[in-house]
């Protein structure tokens, strides 16, 4: 809870300190109009990492949210807190536009452009401490002046809807995203492409990894869209079959000495069509022998799934397959359980390649996992290179492969 010092430092003011503005608007003009934000998915960075990051966040919130105005928002209209410390923002909208009178279809309108262009904003301020992006609600209500009515209840009144409106529309929303999802899968519409996996002492590629985006016409342009919404709805296994499909019939353009890393989800691994005939015919529709695929799972996965995870894996093991354990280093206390998988390849955890360079414990951390992987023969992959800095202080280390922007960035195959 925020301390009543911080609540009245707060940059954006509570809705009842405008209360006057708003009973005149409301009398005058005969009708208010309110956008509502609810953004309770922040509270989240409270709890995972105290008030003091959360307090921090908020105010990055509320400054970015004041510097919109007339800009991703209309100057003029009045933004406010619903309540001291609260999560529901509040956009009375003006009366002195050239709108003779505000529509529901105005209200509309707006709603989708705060969406698409103010949202995105406000979402980045999240990072990196929410690992899954929060999902901010969007309401609107449209109050009648009624003149035997007090004015601040049909306000209160207003603030109500705005907030129902909110829910119901994020019910709609949530539906919709499914829907498109599911059509994605049934049309296969899946864009697959391919990064490098270098030798960073050479420079020459050895593998590739097959990376997962939405297809034209979809709104997951980015992976991490496409995979939230899939967990969201559980439809994670669904895609990860059609991705897993899409990766193995384009990676025959690749080059033939090359690996082809395939991020698999440990249920996946008992599934029928990833085994016996069905694999098989895969691959050979695919002109890709098994000994080139490598099986990627994360760290995490693969330990909480271990007893069956080890099962599912010798299967594909005596075909030829290799496995790659990702995110290695992120945190989970699992390197003694890594190492009795004994993967051909760690993928170092993407946060410590992107401090090695400037932080001796992140170089610490990265040579003791070089020891690690060392002792059961896994050559070891740092994810997320971006500059010369980092790429230097990760062979000084004596990791093995590099991947990301810096080395070379994803490409579609279908042209190739």
């Amino acid at each position: 809870m925020l301390s009543k010092k911080h609540i009245m430092s707060e940059p954006i003011r509570l809705y009842h300190e405008h209360l006057p503005s708003l009973v005149e608007s409301l009398t005058q003009s005969g009708s208010l109009a309110l956008i509502l934000l609810d953004v309770t998915p922040f509270n989240a960075i409270e709890e995972q990492y105290g008030t003091q990051t959360y307090r921090s966040i908020r105010q990055q919130l509320f400054t970015l949210l004041l510097e919109q105005s007339g800009k991703e928002y209309r100057e003029g209209d009045i933004l406010t807190l619903e309540e001291p410390g609260g999560v529901n923002l509040l956009l009375f909208l003006s009366p002195g536009h050239k709108e003779t009178c505000i529509s529901f279809e105005l209200l509309k309108t707006l709603r989708l452009c705060l969406i698409e262009q103010l949202i995105p904003k406000l979402l980045r301020t999240s990072l990196p401490y929410l690992k899954q992006q929060p999902q901010i609600s969007i309401g609107y209500a449209l109050g009648i002046n009624n003149s035997i009515l007090d004015p601040h209840h049909i306000i209160l009144r207003i603030i109500r809807e705005a907030r129902h409106h909110a829910k119901f529309q994020q019910s709609v929303d949530d539906m919709e995203s499914m829907q498109q999802l599911k059509e994605l899968i049934l049309q296969e519409n899946i864009n697959t492409l391919y990064q490098p996996i270098l030798d960073i002492k050479d420079g020459m590629p050895i593998g590739y990894e097959a990376l997962s985006r939405g297809g034209p016409g979809t709104p997951f342009s980015t992976a991490d869209l496409l995979f939230d919404t899939a967990i969201k709805h559980n439809l994670q296994v669904e895609l990860d079959r059609i991705c897993r499909k899409r990766a193995l019939l384009l990676s025959n353009r690749l080059p033939e000495n090359t690996k082809i890393f395939i991020n698999t989800l440990p249920p996946i691994m008992h599934d029928p069509e990833f085994q016996k005939h069905h694999l098989v015919d895969s691959l050979k529709h695919a002109k890709i022998t098994p000994n080139r695929i490598v099986i990627e799972v994360t760290e995490k996965l693969a330990i909480d799934n271990l007893s069956l995870f080890e099962d599912a894996m010798t299967y594909y093991t005596n075909m030829g397959m290799t496995l790659a354990v990702d995110d290695v280093g992120s945190g989970y206390s699992g390197l003694q359980i890594v190492s009795k998988l004994k993967p051909a390849y760690l993928k170092l955890d993407k946060s410590l390649v992107r401090a090695v360079s400037r932080s001796k414990i992140s170089q610490e951390i990265l040579k003791a996992i070089v020891v690690l992987g060392r002792s059961f023969g896994a050559k070891l992959i740092a994810e997320g290179i971006e500059n010369v800095d980092q790429l230097n202080a990760l062979r000084a280390i004596g990791i093995d492969y590099g991947q990301g922007f810096f080395l070379g960035r994803p490409q579609s195959m279908i042209n190739y």
